[in-house]
């Protein structure tokens, strides 16, 4: 029935964990940090700063800066920014490594508007993990044990998320509507995974 799956989610909802949990249900690719490689390979930048920039909107000044220059796509490379490859050049990366990922198939990708690239793909089934906000905290004490406003850090995630989906696709990414599958965190990592992963084989529920 599908062939691939994307797992859009709210940070601290697990949505990653679960992701990855699909993946092996289903004995497929997960693919989530090797885009970081991918589009840091394609791009000829430096892994680190691809990292800090992924799921990144480009700010105005670096859109104002690249109306001065010239180049196709592939002629941006470098160790980042100051080479030509800003974030709009990444996403179109990243768009690209999901592109080919769907492609291939038997794969399961987290994040990364994933859901918008592969809209009009019709074996692909779009999913979005949610949770409430004392649970995604809860979960955030274990990843930052040293950070002490985690609602803020929460909040802050989910609004680069949104104006990454936004400026690039023009969508609001906890639109509903995207999405054939929208499954609450509270449930468990593995009731989750276990359901969209039915879902996206066929298996009876």
């Amino acid at each position: 029935m599908f062939n691939a799956v994307t797992i859009a989610r709210e940070y601290g909802s697990g949505g990653a964990d679960i992701g990855r949990k699909v993946a092996e249900l289903l004995n497929w690719v997960c693919v989530d940090k090797q885009i970081i490689e991918r589009v840091s390979a394609l791009g000829k930048v430096d892994p680190s700063w691809a990292a800090e920039a992924d799921e990144h909107a480009s700010a105005w000044w670096e859109r104002v800066m690249k109306g001065f220059r010239k180049g196709s796509l592939e002629s941006y490379v470098g160790e980042g920014p100051e080479f030509g490859v800003d974030c709009d050049t990444l996403q179109e990366f990243t768009a690209r490594v999901i592109e080919g990922a769907a492609k291939e198939g038997n794969c399961v990708i987290i994040g990364r508007s994933a859901q918008c690239v592969l809209r009009n793909h019709p074996n692909v089934l779009h999913s979005l993990v949610y949770g409430p906000l004392a649970e995604k905290i809860d979960r955030m004490k274990l990843r930052h044990p040293h950070t002490n406003d985690l609602q803020g850090l929460l909040n802050r995630i989910d609004s680069q998320r949104t104006q990454y989906t936004q400026r690039y696709y023009g969508r609001d990414w906890a639109d509903r509507g995207l999405y054939h599958l929208c499954v609450n965190s509270t449930l468990g990592i593995d009731i989750c995974a276990k359901l969209i992963a039915n879902v996206a084989s066929g298996t009876q529920l």
